[in-house]
């Protein structure tokens, strides 16, 4: 019987093996250097968040984060400078970020994750709104990662409900094909400790992996709907 082959048999086969090839990669392999990579080079002290829509070969493990990577943002200091400047945004060709906005007539911020994924609030970026959405439509099969300093806190942006909730923009992620992750690199300091943050994190898990990333590893936060003890404190 080896050697016999049905027509519906080989024809649903070879669509997995077609579709192996095409999706190597179950996740993003290369996380840690991903997002040292971000870090050193666009990182700023105080809260920021950026999203990257990439080939996914450089989420491969031990993928050469070389020229090729991110070549039409490679200009460090101009993605700083976006950030720090009115819009407090970068728009970039792979690469996006945002640093957190006052509201007018308030002491508040609209912070750096809404920004990128429900509203820019920019006169001249918001026909690309939401900016995350524009980015992974340029590559749909491309290999994401959404990665915040500071996790999304309890107050604004992680309870489903809230008025500048980030939870229901993440569907954006749900049926991506490339590999994909959400990180962190800490506990927002007024959630530490909070049963809600954990709720929270693993709503946005079921929608996209979350990840805590600090400079010596990256763990997946959530195992069997159980928030692990390293991503829960700083």
């Amino acid at each position: 019987m080896s050697g016999v082959c049905f027509d519906q048999v080989c024809s649903g086969a070879l669509g997995f093996f077609l579709l192996f090839l095409l999706h190597p990669a179950l996740g993003v392999k290369n996380l840690q250097n991903i997002i040292n990579h971000l870090h050193n080079k666009y990182g700023v002290n105080n809260q920021y968040a950026l999203g990257i829509n990439v080939p996914v070969r450089f989420c491969d493990q031990h993928a050469a984060l070389d020229q090729n990577f991110l070549p039409n943002d490679n200009d460090a200091q101009k993605v700083k400078d976006d950030m720090a400047g009115a819009d407090r945004i970068y728009k970039g060709k792979q690469l996006i970020g945002a640093r957190p906005k006052q509201i007018p007539g308030t002491q508040n911020n609209y912070h750096s994750e809404y920004l990128l994924l429900i509203h820019s609030m920019s006169k001249t970026l918001s026909r690309f709104d939401p900016l995350m959405q524009t980015l992974l439509n340029s590559d749909p099969n491309g290999c994401t990662v959404f990665f915040t300093l500071n996790s999304p806190c309890v107050k604004t942006c992680s309870t489903p409900n809230g008025r500048y909730s980030i939870i229901p923009a993440l569907s954006m992620f749900q049926n991506r094909k490339g590999p994909k992750a959400f990180v962190f690199r800490q506990v927002w300091e007024q959630d530490v400790g909070k049963p809600a943050w954990e709720e929270n994190i693993r709503n946005i898990n079921n929608i996209i992996p979350v990840y805590r990333c600090e400079a010596n590893e990256c763990i997946p936060c959530v195992d069997k709907n159980q928030v692990k003890q390293k991503c829960v404190r700083n």
